[in-house]
């Protein structure tokens, strides 16, 4: 649901987005595509491919298979389809240019530097792609310098080859989070990816049970928890349930806790009909809620938004500036304190989400957003990073916490990662050779200058009209120093 909710890779599917919750029976690989259904399409298109005649219907299948791949979270598969797509049709361009970005979200960014510069002659613009061969030549460098970043990621224990993300601080040092393994509720199979329908989790001491309260996980897709500073207010994201008659879309839910109970789940006020909402984050003193949503009134994509509380609760939420919102999409806003962690596709990163950080300044405006880098980011999507202050760390570790990714190594699609951040290593010198004689370097000022007379409507009337100037014959300028 990476559109939508970005239940993130896998996870970036709590985007319901218009599509059926539920598989359909389907017959064919362009039917499934087109209803979403992108865990069945992959299954129907492979063999389509086979069958096809020509290299252009061939070309078309291939470029359907790449898109499922990338939808469910399998960035290689997707780029090898991609390939395929552009090598049995040169004209299709898109095939290309997908291929291209999937080189940098796996990490690539050498032959994917190659791709963009390929894709510029082909569109007949080799500058079109400056601005992505820049990025890739720069998380390039990141990768070969993150020993100096002061940041350690490793994969969590709890994680599982389920989509496992979105992880928040629970209390007495719990840590909740969204996962779509095959304990969730409900028996139904999610077309997009072929696994459960997501619900919410607690972890205590990387033991994984389903998260307390009775009604807050339901048939439907969970996601995405934040909680109020004394744990009794939970907000989360639903996707699924019907908001209007013939369309399913993501929103925002709060519910608090009545005695050791939770009390029905109900949409914030705010929410409006077709349009998705997602990744609340509450501040701690629980005056101000940040989230994302695909409003067509804001900026492209998602944006991030802020919702103040008054006196008949959360009202006329108000989109964060330019500085942290883009054309692109802005997802997984994480309050703390005055400093606000977010994810975005767009502003200068290594592939797909990367994870930012700014912070309230003195005069009320936000910093410009600050990427964290490798190891948290990668060329994959990295995403909803949280602090984690309610556990004992080393004393040497600064802070630490936790944030998602769908990147390598991991345990399947997405997973969750602790992080720690030390003081960084200082950069080693650059070694100096003795031996080179250093040249004497002399420098000069070359001036070349003209002066000027005025030339008057009347000749010899210095108080006539000046119509121009001309240089003035056997002039000599003097400098002094």
């Amino acid at each position: 649901m990476k559109n939508i909710i970005y239940l993130s890779g896998v996870s970036l599917l709590l985007l319901l987005a218009s599509s059926c919750a539920y598989t359909i029976k389907i017959a064919d690989g362009k039917t499934a595509f087109e209803r979403k259904q992108y865990a069945v399409a992959t299954k129907f298109l492979q063999k389509e491919y086979k069958e096809a005649k020509s290299r252009s219907d061939k070309s078309k299948v291939a470029f359907m298979l790449a898109e499922s791949y990338r939808y469910t979270n399998k960035e290689e598969d997707a780029s090898v389809w991609y390939k395929k797509s552009y090598e049995d049709a040169s004209t299709n361009v898109d095939a290309l240019k997908e291929y291209a970005y999937s080189l940098k979200k796996e990490g690539k960014y050498k032959e994917a530097v190659e791709a963009f510069k390929n894709l510029g002659q082909e569109i007949g613009s080799p500058y079109e792609y400056r601005r992505e061969i820049t990025a890739c030549n720069v998380a390039a460098q990141w990768v070969a310098d993150e020993q100096y970043s002061g940041y350690t990621a490793q994969v969590a224990p709890f994680s599982t080859a389920s989509a496992d993300y979105a992880p928040t601080m629970y209390k007495d040092g719990q840590i909740v989070i969204t996962s779509d393994r095959s304990s969730a509720t409900g028996e139904a199979v999610y077309g997009w990816t072929g696994n459960k329908f997501t619900d919410l989790y607690v972890v205590d001491k990387n033991v994984v049970k389903p998260f307390e309260g009775q009604g807050l996980n339901s048939n439907y897709n969970e996601a995405t928890a934040s909680f109020s500073s004394d744990f009794n207010e939970i907000y989360f994201t639903r996707c699924g349930e019907s908001v209007t008659k013939d369309a399913h879309y993501c929103k925002l839910m709060t519910s608090r806790k009545v005695g050791e109970h939770w009390g029905e789940a109900e949409a914030l006020p705010f929410i409006k009909d077709k349009i998705n909402y997602g990744h609340p984050s509450i501040s701690a003193d629980g005056k101000s809620l940040y989230f994302a949503s695909n409003d067509p009134e804001g900026w492209g994509g998602y944006d991030i938004y802020v919702c103040d509380k008054g006196a008949n609760g959360f009202e006329n939420p108000r989109i964060l500036p330019r500085s942290i919102n883009t054309i692109g999409n802005e997802e997984f806003p994480y309050i703390d304190a005055d400093t606000l962690y977010f994810a975005s596709d767009y502003l200068p990163g290594m592939g797909g989400l990367d994870i930012f950080k700014t912070y309230k300044m003195k005069d009320g405006n936000w910093a410009p957003p600050q990427n964290l880098k490798s190891p948290v980011n990668s060329g994959s999507d990295d995403f909803g990073l949280v602090v984690d202050r309610a556990n004992e760390r080393d004393p040497s570790v600064i802070q630490q916490g936790y944030f998602s990714s769908n990147r390598k190594g991991g345990m399947g699609k997405d997973d969750i990662y602790k992080f720690e951040y030390r003081t960084p290593k200082a950069r080693p010198k650059p070694p100096v050779d003795t031996t080179k004689k250093i040249p004497v370097i002399v420098y000069k000022m070359i001036l070349d200058g003209v002066v000027l007379e005025k030339i008057h409507s009347i000749a010899d009337n210095p108080n006539s009209k000046v119509i121009g100037r001309k240089p003035l014959a056997d002039s000599k300028v003097m400098i002094s120093y």
